[in-house]
């Protein structure tokens, strides 16, 4: 037989029942509390009303306030769109101890003040609303201050995968420090996107990044655009993609969006597709056009080794990375004007791979031409899946 705690004429029923709440499966904890208070009157033959305190030492009556509490949350939620939601809840730090001292005194076969609280609100605040309690992924979260009688909202934020088109050189991938109006691919996305979900901040995650000067042609570059603190979720990505193309018409384009996760944002990080680019480059002295294909074919199936480049090594590792470069292309020659298509590993630095970087890169376009190359434009054509 449990041992009838010697405070029963102090607690309410509910921290009565929580001191043994991994026992009598199916009650609640106030349930769990009436009944041994009724054992304990009928061993004692005593009436029930008797040892009902009027306030309970534990927890000062807090559930008494749990229809204020529900009251409380529902209206904070009323300007939020979800499907799931979770309470947590704040709780007096004397309560607390004063719950934890009880639990430990009967061996620990209780459960916290704060579960009980947050179970309670969360199933009351579900029947009135019509929705889930999700313990593991919520679309939003609440924590309720029981002290200030106040409420937290914390909203799941919303991924959106997609890809991007860039048309315009000069345009950097996220919001940085620059001079001018111009705005960045992160900006043209994300400034629309935002309105819709009514949201705090936004963030570009992207597969990778092309320089400022380059475009971002063909099949576009994966990206996920993260948007923190959202107050809608249930949105049409049709028309935030059609707005986003109307508005940064010859600038940029997205499409194919949809709804992804977190987990996606480290999985595009670590994308390993490998890329194509178009380069087109002059020459400091004019070059036989087969021997041009025959020099540059040598460096097709070669692995190259590239030093982090003088124009990045301010914000980036001195380092050696090895890349290999599958295939190479002549694609026209007009003089000294030449273009060139090169398939190459994720992460080559392409402007490099023409022009030596002062011997950092070995080998180059110019070392095995013996001349000087000077960049005219640089396009991403195509990014392949890591299986093509």
């Amino acid at each position: 037989m449990l041992k009838i705690p010697d405070e029963i004429n102090e607690l309410c029923d509910h921290c009565l029942g929580r001191i043994y709440a991994s026992l009598g499966h199916g009650l609640t904890n106030q349930e769990r509390g009436k009944a041994l208070r009724v054992q304990y009157c009928m061993d004692k033959n005593l009436n029930c009303k008797d040892v009902i305190p009027e306030n309970c030492y534990v927890c000062n009556n807090l559930f008494d306030s749990t229809d204020k509490f529900v009251s409380i949350v529902i209206n904070a939620l009323k300007n939020y769109e979800f499907n799931t939601f979770l309470i947590g809840s704040r709780i007096d730090y004397e309560i607390l101890k004063r719950d934890k001292d009880l639990n430990e005194k009967y061996g620990n076969l209780g459960e916290s003040i704060k579960n009980e609280l947050d179970r309670e609100v969360g199933k009351r605040v579900s029947e009135k609303i019509g929705k889930d309690v999700s313990l593991e992924n919520p679309d939003i979260t609440v924590i309720l201050d029981s002290m200030y009688e106040s409420t937290e909202i914390i909203p799941k934020p919303i991924f959106i995968y997609g890809r991007y088109r860039k048309f315009e050189r000069g345009m950097p991938q996220t919001r940085w420090i620059h001079e001018g109006n111009d705005k960045s691919i992160e900006e043209y996305i994300g400034e629309i996107t935002i309105r819709y979900f009514d949201g705090k901040n936004y963030f570009l995650h992207g597969s990778g990044r092309e320089d400022v000067d380059v475009l971002m042609l063909g099949n576009g570059r994966p990206f996920i655009l993260e948007i923190s603190k959202p107050r809608k979720r249930f949105i049409d990505l049709k028309k935030i993609e059609n707005d986003i193309n109307s508005n940064a018409k010859g600038k940029i384009e997205v499409f194919n969006l949809r709804f992804s996760t977190r987990d996606d944002v480290k999985k595009i990080k670590e994308f390993t597709g490998k890329k194509i680019y178009r380069l087109v480059i002059e020459l400091e002295k004019d070059v036989d056009k087969e021997d041009l294909i025959k020099k540059l074919k040598s460096l097709e199936g070669k692995v190259i080794n590239q030093r982090t480049p003088l124009r990045v090594i301010h914000k980036r590792s001195d380092i050696v990375r090895e890349k290999k470069i599958h295939s190479i292309e002549l694609i026209s020659k007009n003089g000294r004007s030449v273009e060139i298509e090169i398939e190459a590993d994720p992460g080559t630095y392409i402007k490099e791979l023409a022009n030596g970087d002062e011997g950092r890169t070995k080998p180059s376009i110019s070392e095995i031409l013996d001349q000087k190359i000077k960049i005219e434009r640089l396009d991403v054509v195509k990014i392949l899946d890591s299986e093509e």
